[in-house]
């Protein structure tokens, strides 16, 4: 098995569904496996999550109760591929052979161990991604990297280097304020020295921020997410779109 794709969700089942049903289109016939834990929601999420397992390429697991980002140390222990690739529940289009991509990259660029798809940015969103201003490009041939600030919107990495850093991760507190990707990264970085970075170009649509969080009826679940991880700015910014 090559790649393991995986999923903590957490009462968003709309987009959830859009999520799964994107990336199984995209990945076709592969072998890959598709783990997808739930974080305790209550919104018809388990009952959805269940239909999926007639389909061999799903794990599921759903937990009693919301442990949060935590939960990813409880997920990444269920991964057997070569690569592992975090995906978002809020992910909602995937560019063309996601595998190939990663795989190509990797080979191409050896002294990178994190990397990310490239995203839609538009009038609503800049799909959590910063300005171009915050990256140094690495060019090889037409393909490109762009090396700086690198969120785990979907991400990749080998499974090798995270049996290096596993330990330090299970040990460590994740949490909104020091979410998995920024650990991942920079577990990856310290004790592998490969860098971090974003795929040029291949884009997927991350629907982050307060006006697709309302337009898809997430607002007040997004407000108390915030509320509950102390992140003042954020409520207040998604409690201007009410």
């Amino acid at each position: 098995m090559k790649f393991s794709y995986l999923i903590l969700t957490w009462n968003r089942r709309a987009f959830l569904e859009r999520c799964i049903s994107e990336l199984v289109a995209n990945i076709g016939a592969s072998d890959s496996e598709i783990i997808v834990m739930d974080n305790g929601s209550d919104d018809g999420t388990p009952q959805y999550l269940n239909r999926l397992k007639s389909d061999k390429r799903f794990r599921i697991y759903l937990l009693e109760k919301n442990y949060g980002l935590a939960s990813y140390k409880k997920l990444l222990r269920k991964a057997r591929g070569e690569y592992i690739v975090i995906v978002d529940d809020d992910v909602l289009m995937f560019p063309p052979d996601i595998e190939g991509t990663f795989a190509r990259y990797f080979s191409d660029f050896a002294d990178f161990g994190f990397l990310a798809l490239d995203v839609v940015q538009n009038e609503y969103t800049n799909g959590a991604k910063p300005s171009d201003d915050h990256y140094v490009e690495y060019v090889k041939g037409e393909n490109i990297i762009q090396a700086g600030p690198t969120g785990g919107w979907c991400a990749c990495f080998k499974r090798k280097s995270f049996r290096k850093v596993w330990l330090l991760f299970e040990l460590s507190n994740i949490n909104m304020k020091a979410p998995e990707d920024g650990l991942l990264s920079g577990l990856i970085y310290r004790w592998c020295g490969l860098k971090s970075g974003i795929i040029k170009g291949e884009r997927c649509f991350h629907a982050s921020g307060p006006h697709y969080s309302r337009e898809n009826g997430f607002l007040d679940r997004d407000i108390e997410k915030y509320r509950m991880s102390g992140l003042a700015d954020f409520v207040e910014a998604y409690k201007s779109y009410k």
